[in-house]
């Protein structure tokens, strides 16, 4: 028996096989195997692509790839071949770049038969972002499997082809906006004014606008480049809806664009009542009696494009009431003020002119649509006369201090009033040896120690306690002896 070494030129292993040598009769029997033998000096691989013709074009050696593509396209398959025809190889990318400006588009995928595929990685390739030749060279890295491993690298060309995208809606900055919904809110007899705004990523495209006849006959619209200016003056309230569209050689963007004219608005008087009525006694010269903000609700309108030139409110008045002026506050302005106060002290003979009338009227300056409202204030002043006390002249003078706490004075306040009006009756600061009755008048005093001897001074105070205002006292000076 006689056993052979051979060595497998197969860079993955190397195996040691026995050959046995069967002898019979006096011939020698060799067995071989199969496999690359040949005792070749290694070289570099030359390393190439097998275009994947379902997903590109190629045109002089270059891959024409549409932008947009999805991630995980194929490119092709990689493959390489050198002078040991039982190498494998392996394979990685170098570099990608755009005239010599590196980007990364692209990623080298192995399957489970050890095959690799060129595909698109998850970047967004878009042709107009991109510079230059639009060129993008992928530097591969062929390796075999060699002991001596040798490696080398080849170029694969992709080309990135522009593809008509659809134009879209924007902002002023540029911006796409999705789901786009534009309205248009204007107020009757102002001036209105918005810009609409689009554009196309494709550098070629000029898309245009156009709108059906739903437009509203006031409403100008003037495109001019990837924006439309809007312009005019409503004369009337309405709402409705039309079309406006941005298309280019192959895509039309359709929305619908809402609009409402609101009406103007009555201004008015806020907290206005219609009556007001006091009795005499209650203001003096220079009290406040009312006041009033004119007020119009449109100025604070969401979008209400007035400015300070719309819903200017003018007050004028009209009142022939002598104890009372009326002092009108940033009249001609958004937001006149109101104040009615005293000018002298109405009396009884103010009382006797009855019910008189103030008028107020606001308007606003809303062009042909003026908007105005008339208040009329039926203001009252109600006869009133003070209370009176009535026998000042019987009061004491002086009164004894006694030992005898059980020995009391008493007097009795008594007062009238001519509208038998509901009078509290009150003494200011008592001594602590007299109390009194508020219902009735009746002081009681009870001076019962020399400590209490002196002179004090008793403050009377009669009050309208219903809706009355007077107030009058009387001093009453007490000796204590």
């Amino acid at each position: 028996m006689e056993y052979y070494l051979y060595t497998m030129k197969n860079f993955k292993v190397t195996t040691i096989a026995f050959a046995i040598i069967i002898f019979s009769s006096c011939e020698e029997v060799q067995v071989t195997y199969p496999g690359n033998n040949q005792d070749n000096e290694s070289v570099a691989p030359r390393g190439t692509i097998i275009w994947d013709l379902t997903n590109i074009i190629v045109e002089d050696g270059k891959a024409k790839l549409p932008e947009n593509s999805a991630s995980q396209i194929t490119i092709g398959r990689l493959n390489a071949t050198d002078d040991n025809p039982d190498d494998e190889f392996t394979y990685v990318i170098k570099s990608q770049e755009i005239d010599g400006a590196g980007v990364n588009f692209f990623t080298i995928q192995k399957d489970s038969d050890s095959n690799y595929d060129l595909v698109t990685n998850s970047s967004i390739i878009d042709y107009e972002g991109l510079s230059g030749s639009k060129e993008i060279i992928v530097k591969i890295t062929v390796t075999d499997d060699n002991i001596d491993s040798k490696t080398s690298d080849f170029d694969v060309i992709i080309g990135i082809t522009n593809v008509n995208e659809a134009p879209y809606w924007s902002n002023s900055n540029g911006d796409e906006i999705t789901s786009y919904q534009p309205s248009i809110i204007a107020d009757i007899e102002i001036p209105f004014q918005s810009v609409l705004y689009w554009d196309d990523k494709d550098d070629d495209q000029n898309p245009v606008l156009s709108w059906s006849n739903q437009k509203p006959t006031w409403l100008a619209i003037n495109p001019t480049g990837t924006t439309a200016s809007l312009d005019g003056t409503p004369s009337d309230v309405e709402t409705g809806s039309f079309l406006l569209t941005i298309s280019d050689a192959d895509f039309e963007v359709p929305v619908d664009m809402n609009f409402e004219v609101r009406p103007n608005r009555r201004p008015y008087l806020q907290s206005f009542l219609p009556n007001h009525s006091f009795r005499v006694g209650c203001n003096q010269i220079a009290d406040e009696i009312l006041t009033y903000a004119a007020i119009d609700s449109d100025n604070s309108l969401s979008g209400f494009a007035g400015g300070n030139a719309f819903d200017i409110l003018t007050v004028t008045i009209d009142e022939n009431i002598g104890w009372l002026t009326v002092d009108v506050n940033g009249n001609d302005t958004k937001n006149p003020s109101l104040k009615l106060r005293c000018v002298s002290t109405p009396t009884n003979d103010d009382a006797s002119n009855g019910q008189q009338i103030i008028t107020f009227h606001i308007t606003d300056n809303r062009g042909s649509a003026i908007q105005d409202t008339t208040y009329e204030l039926t203001m009252s002043v109600i006869e009133n006369n003070e209370p009176v006390f009535s026998n000042i002249s019987s009061l004491p003078e002086t009164i004894q201090a006694d030992n005898d706490i059980n020995n009391v004075t008493t007097w009795t306040v008594e007062w009238y009033d001519s509208d038998d009006d509901q009078i509290d009756f009150f003494i200011d600061n008592p001594p602590d040896w007299l109390s009194y009755d508020p219902s009735t008048g009746e002081v009681t005093a009870n001076p019962h120690s020399a400590s209490h001897t002196g002179t004090y001074i008793l403050e009377y105070l009669l009050n309208e306690s219903n809706d009355g205002c007077y107030s009058i006292s009387y001093t009453h000076n007490l000796v204590v002896e």
